[in-house]
């Protein structure tokens, strides 16, 4: 490994210096990339438990999505120099449209699942698929390019250095 690595900003929520938020992104992640397919499915294949997975999917991507905000929302408040990067405000903003997209599609399906898919159900699914690849490029760049919540790194020499992480 090198001996030069770059700063690291390890999160303030984390179990065992695992952070939790980009640990629970995967899921509302899946969920809102999957929906567009479950409503492009029912919309071909006309078979109702299409469009009953695509409002489980909305569901459950809003709701795992609104979860792992609020980690992600605690470790840039509760750590100065995330607030500090244009990048992490640009993630935060683009969340909150990702969240209402998926607030909005789960209004619409409320009352009938397979009613609201065309047109407006997909055009929200649509557009909620574009915003997680916006959003979770802006979260990779914090956390690959600036080194941000991610497993706490120190370097040889500091409390709890070297490359192991500290005992439990």
């Amino acid at each position: 490994m090198p001996d030069n690595r770059s700063h690291t900003v390890a999160s303030r929520v984390a179990i065992k210096q695992h952070p939790l938020h980009p640990i629970l992104v995967v899921y509302p992640v899946a969920a809102l990339t999957l929906l567009p397919l479950a409503d492009l499915l029912y919309l071909w294949l006309g078979d109702p438990f299409w469009a009953q997975a695509a409002w489980w999917l909305s569901v459950l991507g809003l709701g795992g999505g609104v979860f792992a905000a609020l980690f992600g929302i605690a470790d840039m408040f509760l750590i100065r120099v995330v607030r500090r990067h244009v990048s992490a405000w640009i993630h935060f903003l683009a969340g909150v449209m990702l969240l209402a997209l998926a607030a909005a599609g789960v209004s619409l399906r409320l009352p009938d699942p397979a009613a609201a898919i065309w047109p407006w159900g997909l055009l929200l699914s649509g557009a909620g698929m574009v915003m997680v690849v916006i959003v979770g490029w802006l979260g990779g760049a914090l956390t690959f390019r600036h080194g941000i919540g991610v497993y706490g790194y120190k370097a040889a020499g500091e409390e709890g250095g070297g490359d192991a992480p500290p005992a439990a």
